[in-house]
């Protein structure tokens, strides 16, 4: 099961039937991040069970043990007895030690009987579990295979919000944010692993094993720039390696963020939270609900799903498996026990997407569209202040631009000089200030193309220099605009702007500079 790209192992058919679910291009990305969702949702749902019932489950099972064994050393005590003496001992209160001895064996029976039973039970619903989290997995680093579709995934999540004022907003946004933390993880760490090394073992041993020294490969190998000379240097990774990566690295990073917050669905956790679970909490019963999740996650991941139990062809086999999901499953625990420990390698790989989602899909009572641009300052204050790890800041910044995915900006056409609106739409800006959008109107009427467009911070409304410096009056903008010169794009999804459309693109960008009313 373990594959290691140096020693050139075998294609194995399970590997190639994954590699082969890829997608070349998702034009039906809405529809798969849907199914997605209610996958997830059912994993939810599963967990909220698991967590009414394990411990029951195992107090059963520690009692039926105990009991099995208590059978067993009496038993072996009365047998024993007679083999040394001969002849059966006496049993004060027991007129026959044959008939006692035949009752006992009777309990013991049926008490293993029942252990037997909860024991399969409780290996059935953890191999089952262990299945579904290995699917939601898998089906999400098919679609995140290059920067393209790392972008749909992640604006089409943002653009499908519900807006600030709809009641559902918190319910769809807190579906949704394990979902969005995840992808920006995997993203995050593909930044990361090219540029520094891992001082964490199972990383760094891992990382040694599947790439080669001096090479450059990544999983967004398809990133468009809007120059030549621009361009990233790196490498689209072979099936072999990316296969080794996918499951041997980013498959348990996955896991881990896909499920850190999974102990908010038990029983502690809603009767802390109360009736309303989005409501402000106090510094206490924060404490205290982080300190539930944190325990109870674990819980999951040890209890709920641990090992997998299967059927191999050989002891080799399945002692190579074993210990390939413990060595996994031990680094997804100290990764999310490493959450809480500030500017932590580990822990800020989860702690940054988190903090940036926070914002993004934003489950607070009180929330103003107009927040979601703050993101980028508050992880880079953040890192000034030394409660982030500078380096993964500025990694994670770079990757998303001070402009989230799906943001809508107002934007100065170059060549007409009139305010058009544009959507942000491609991670990995070449200059943090100067995001790549789609402009979707034309003469403030909507238009749609196919072109991305680097908009130059100088026709960016968003900024206030660029503002003083355009051909329009600070009056007419004031009254126009009321002082939110970014818009909430989440408003036309879909409605006035369809995802298929806005989604497709070509291979060329062209760079929105400011506006000359002397050139034309």
């Amino acid at each position: 099961m373990l594959i290691d790209s140096k020693t050139k192992p075998k294609k194995h058919g399970w590997a190639e039937e994954k590699l082969s679910q890829i997608p070349v291009m998702v034009s039906e990305i809405s529809r798969k991040i849907t199914d997605y969702r209610q996958s997830y949702q059912e994993l939810v749902k599963d967990a909220a069970h698991f967590f009414e019932d394990y411990q029951n489950d195992h107090r059963t099972l520690s009692v039926l043990k105990r009991k099995v064994k208590t059978y067993q050393d009496q038993i072996e005590v009365i047998e024993n007895y007679r083999k040394e003496k001969g002849k059966y001992p006496s049993i004060k209160g027991q007129p026959s030690t044959q008939r006692y001895i035949a009752r006992l064996v009777a309990q013991q029976a049926s008490s293993d009987n029942e252990l037997r039973a909860l024991e399969e039970k409780i290996r059935r619903e953890r191999n089952r579990r262990y299945e579904h989290v290995d699917n939601l997995t898998d089906y999400m680093l098919n679609l995140l295979n290059g920067e393209r579709i790392f972008s749909q995934f992640l604006g089409t999540i943002a653009l499908s919000t519900p807006s600030p004022q709809e009641k559902v907003r918190h319910v769809r946004n807190e579906r949704c944010k394990p979902i969005y933390v995840t992808a920006l993880v995997i993203a995050l760490f593909d930044e990361l692993r090219k540029t520094r090394h891992f001082d964490d073992p199972f990383l760094s041993n891992e990382i040694a094993r599947i790439f080669p020294d001096g090479e450059t490969f990544s999983l967004m190998a398809d990133k468009v720039s809007s120059s030549a000379n621009s361009a990233r240097d790196v490498k689209s990774m072979p099936a072999d390696m990316k296969m080794a990566y996918r499951e041997n690295v980013l498959k348990p990073i996955a896991k881990a963020a896909l499920l850190q917050s999974i102990g908010m669905h038990s029983p502690e956790a809603n009767a802390l939270l109360g009736d309303d679970r989005y409501r402000k909490l106090d510094n206490d019963d924060r404490i205290k609900l982080l300190s539930i999740i944190e325990r109870k996650t674990n819980d999951y991941l040890r209890l709920g799903i641990g090992i997998p139990s299967m059927p191999f062809n050989s002891k080799e086999q399945k002692a190579a498996f074993e210990e390939h999901e413990k060595r996994q499953l031990a680094f997804m625990l100290k990764l999310l026990r490493m959450l809480n420990a500030p500017r932590s390698e580990l822990g800020d790989l989860l702690r940054i997407p988190m903090t940036y989602a926070s914002f993004v899909l934003s489950t607070k009572e009180e929330f103003d569209y107009q927040q979601i641009y703050q993101a980028y300052d508050v992880l880079s204050d953040g890192a000034s202040a030394n409660r982030y790890r500078n380096d993964y800041v500025n990694a994670f910044c770079k990757m998303v631009g001070r402009f989230p995915l799906g943001s809508g900006l107002y934007v100065v056409q170059k060549d007409s000089g009139e305010i058009e609106k544009a959507i942000v739409s491609s991670l990995f800006p070449e200059n943090v200030d100067e995001p790549i959008c789609k402009i979707i109107t034309r003469r403030q009427i909507q238009f749609l193309s196919h072109a991305e467009v680097v908009i130059s911070k100088a026709s960016n409304l968003f900024f206030a220099e660029s503002r003083r410096e355009s051909h329009f009056d600070r009056e007419f903008l004031e009254a126009r605009y009321r002082k939110e010169y970014t818009w909430n794009a989440t408003d036309v999804w879909e409605t006035q702007v369809p995802s298929i459309e806005f989604w497709k693109r070509d291979e060329i960008r062209r760079y929105n500079g400011a506006y000359n009313p002397d050139s034309y």
